[in-house]
């Protein structure tokens, strides 16, 4: 099966978003951010009897409901940017021996057995080398036979671990 595709900037932010949101520690601070906000709230309106916030709960406030996300941001940017094989356009072939990816600037073949695990997101395929480093396929330049026969693939690999959703 050959897949043609480019990945897209706003979709590789999407994903990575969701990928850094997945996090425990990550959603603890959203819940953190969360909590400050309602106190800050609920003394300015006085619904309960609260301390008054220092400056300290909105520097925090401002450290996890935007810095954090513009780091985040900043980041996913340069990381696409200084990446040549991200932006280009990709011809993915998924061959039961092996995976072969053809850019416009590399060639690269991989061994199934070489993967760490293979996770299916609602959109995306992600193929991990490694705990931080996989090779996206957007669903999006799949039909849904290609999507069933990647699947039926992926479920004959006894070789790495498979997350796949249904």
């Amino acid at each position: 099966m050959i897949i043609k595709t480019k990945i897209r900037f706003k979709e590789y932010v999407k994903l990575l978003y969701s990928l850094a949101y997945e996090r425990t520690m990550l959603r603890l601070l959203v819940l953190v951010a969360l909590l400050l906000l309602l106190w800050i709230l609920f003394y300015n309106f006085d619904v309960f009897d609260l301390p008054k916030p220092l400056i300290y709960q909105y520097i925090t406030l401002s450290l996890i409901a935007i810095a954090q996300p513009a780091i985040i941001f900043i980041t996913i940017w340069r990381n696409y940017n200084s990446s040549n094989q991200l932006s280009e356009n990709l011809e993915i072939e998924l061959a039961p021996e092996m995976i072969k990816i053809n850019g416009e600037s590399y060639y690269m073949e991989i061994e199934w057995e070489k993967l760490f695990k293979i996770v299916e997101k609602p959109n995306w395929f992600l193929m991990y080398q490694n705990n931080l480093s996989a090779i996206l396929i957007p669903k999006r330049d799949m039909d849904a036979t290609d999507i069933v026969n990647f699947r039926k693939l992926l479920n004959g690999l006894k070789i790495v671990p498979v997350e796949v959703l249904k």
